[in-house]
């Protein structure tokens, strides 16, 4: 018996309807591990993703004139002068991380193009050693 006659009564029709069912069942069962990546690796590490804007605390600096109000890049001058009120806990020099994490929970934009701009204009001038003072703003 050769052929289609032999694949017949073998059951071949079978096993190969049985064989691309289980081959597009892996195939949709990876494109939704794939497409859920994110959440697992975020699962694994530990991390909560968040879901909401962070919560600001009403007695800060940065509460009395949001960050939305001003244009961060266009006008440094302004920008200096807020951020270096939201420094002023740090002392007359810091270290750019510092600042950085300021930035960020103050959830201020840009602060890696800020801080460069700001270096860039002469408002943050390198006092050695790795830390940053403001200039005479």
């Amino acid at each position: 018996m050769l052929g289609i006659a032999a694949i017949t009564a073998n059951n071949g029709w079978a096993m190969a309807f049985t064989g691309a069912c289980i081959v597009m069942a892996g195939l949709a069962v990876l494109s939704f591990v794939i497409s859920q990546l994110h959440r697992i690796i975020t699962l694994m590490e530990g991390k909560e993703q968040k879901t909401s804007a962070p919560e600001k605390d009403v007695n800060s600096p940065a509460s009395t004139l949001p960050a939305a109000d001003i244009d961060i890049l266009n006008d440094l001058q302004t920008a200096a002068r807020i951020y270096s009120t939201l420094t002023q806990d740090l002392g007359p020099t810091f270290p750019l991380v510092a600042l950085y994490r300021i930035f960020e929970k103050e959830n201020l934009p840009h602060p890696h193009i800020t801080i460069t701009a700001l270096r860039h204009v002469g408002f943050l001038v390198p006092v050695g050693e790795g830390n940053f003072s403001w200039a005479n703003i």
